[in-house]
C-alpha cells in the first residue's frame, strides 16, 4: 500500500500542465483542486496567512526605521554643523568645507578645493588672512593679480617607482 502511494505521488509529480488563465507551467502534484465550493481553511492556510501578515508588518517596521534614522542623520549633520560655526572662524563662516582645506602657510595660508570630498572639484578659493606685514600684502597682490590675468598654467609631473620624474 505504502508503495503504490509513493508512486502515485512520484506520478503525479512527472505530470504538467499550462495554466489557461497565465500560461504558466505548473506540475499535477503542486495544484489545488476544488469542488463546486472553496474548501475549508485549514491550520495551513492560517500559518500562511499568519506569515504574510508577518512579513507585511516587518516591510512596514523597516521602512518606519529607515525614515527614523534618516532624520536622526539629518538632525544630527544640523547639529554638528551648528557646533562647527562656533568654534570655526575661518571656513564655517565662508561656507567652505574644512575637509577640503590643504594647509600652506606661505604664501597662502589655505588652498580650499571646494568640492574634493564630494564628487568633484567645482573651484579653488585662496584663503588668507588679513595682514599689516607689507611684504606678505604685496605677496597677496601679486598672486591676486596673476590670477586675474589669467597668468597661470596646470603642469603634470609625477614621480616614478624608479624616481625619474616626467612631465606630462
Amino acid at each position: 500500500m505504502t508503495d503504490g502511494l509513493l508512486q502515485f505521488f512520484a506520478i503525479q509529480r512527472n505530470i504538467f500542465g499550462l495554466c489557461p488563465c497565465c500560461t504558466g507551467l505548473f506540475r499535477l502534484s503542486d495544484c489545488k483542486v476544488y469542488l463546486r465550493t472553496k474548501p475549508q481553511r485549514d491550520w495551513m492556510d492560517a500559518l500562511e496567512a499568519t506569515e504574510d501578515s508577518l512579513d507585511r508588518m516587518k516591510t512596514r517596521i523597516d521602512e518606519t526605521e529607515g525614515d527614523r534614522r534618516e532624520k536622526a542623520r539629518e538632525a544630527g549633520r544640523r547639529t554638528a554643523l551648528a557646533a562647527i560655526k562656533k568654534i570655526d572662524p575661518i571656513f564655517a563662516p565662508r561656507r567652505l568645507n574644512a575637509d577640503d582645506a590643504k594647509v600652506l602657510f606661505h604664501p597662502v595660508d589655505y588652498v580650499v578645493f571646494c568640492g574634493m570630498k564630494e564628487t568633484a572639484i567645482k573651484e579653488i578659493v585662496f584663503l588668507d588672512r588679513e595682514t599689516t606685514n607689507s611684504d606678505r600684502r604685496r605677496l597677496q597682490n601679486s598672486i591676486e593679480k596673476v590670477i586675474e590675468s589669467g597668468q597661470y598654467e596646470w603642469l603634470t609631473i609625477r614621480v616614478k617607482d624608479d624616481g625619474t620624474i616626467v612631465e606630462e
